[in-house]
């Protein structure tokens, strides 16, 4: 059995398919990522990807509105061959004051994390924008906190100071610039990580969750590899959280391959 699952994020559309194993349990075979002005080469490479096989379902979560959830639906009914279509909801508890407005990307990278490490979990989703979210035991989403990413602090330096300008960020930068181009990549690149870590700490405070392991995801979490970063805590670091987290939703068991970051603690 094969099944596909969408992640439209604020700056791309990242895919994978999946496999079920001898073992009953989904794994990755394919993935890929189309920025949203190349979406069309982005379903046509899946099409290849997926050409005759069965596919259970394309399981989708979106986060830039309906017109672009219709735009990549209509795409994938042009590739799949009449394949269904699902946007399930995660199983797991909100404890939050609008259930219906925290994001699905949130809820389903949480949902995806405790189906990985089976206890309360940190969830750091480092992209576009950074969220540090607590999940508790249930799975019990508890809330937490959204930060700019990297990208979004860039622009928002170049657009600022009419001494400074717009660069391209980048991991692991040294937090001693020696040049206005050197300060703003500082600024940036260890002021994000740094953030990321005071947050992950104060969240897990207020969770009540403070020896919880931390997962780490997303396109910007190249960023968080700091050596010593989250202390003493556990950190695993998955690619494709919220694909798992779809999969979860739609009780299908699955897993994911670990990264191995040098500097984290744990992984």
């Amino acid at each position: 059995m094969r099944w596909v699952t969408f992640d439209q994020g604020n700056s791309s559309l990242k895919w994978c398919v999946w496999e079920a194993t001898s073992q009953d349990r989904a794994v990755v075979r394919h993935h890929g990522r189309c920025a949203a002005g190349a979406l069309q080469a982005g379903l046509v490479e899946l099409g290849e990807r997926i050409a005759g096989s069965t596919i259970e379902s394309a399981l989708y979560c979106g986060v830039t509105g309906s017109e672009m959830t219709a735009q990549v639906r209509a795409g994938w009914e042009m590739i799949s061959g009449g394949a269904p279509w699902c946007e399930p909801r995660e199983t797991l508890a909100v404890e939050c004051e609008d259930p219906e407005r925290v994001g699905r990307d949130r809820r389903l990278a949480a949902q995806g994390a405790y189906a990985l490490v089976s206890a309360s979990v940190i969830v750091v989703d480092a992209g576009t924008a950074l969220t540090v979210d607590a999940v508790g035991e249930g799975p019990t989403f508890l809330g937490g906190a959204i930060a700019p990413g990297p990208e979004v602090l860039a622009d928002a330096l170049g657009r600022a100071g009419a001494q400074l300008f717009a660069i391209e960020p980048r991991p692991g930068a040294s937090a001693l610039g020696r040049s206005t181009s050197q300060a703003l990549e500082a600024g940036i690149s260890v002021g994000f990580a740094g953030a990321a870590a005071r947050l992950v700490e104060e969240v897990a405070q207020e969770a009540n969750l403070t020896g919880a392991p931390a997962v780490v995801t997303g396109g910007a979490r190249g960023y968080l590899d700091r050596e010593g970063l989250f202390g003493e805590r556990t950190v695993h670091v998955f690619a494709d959280l919220v694909h798992l987290g779809l999969l979860a939703a739609a009780g299908v068991v699955a897993e994911l391959q670990e990264e191995s970051w040098p500097c984290s603690s744990g992984s």
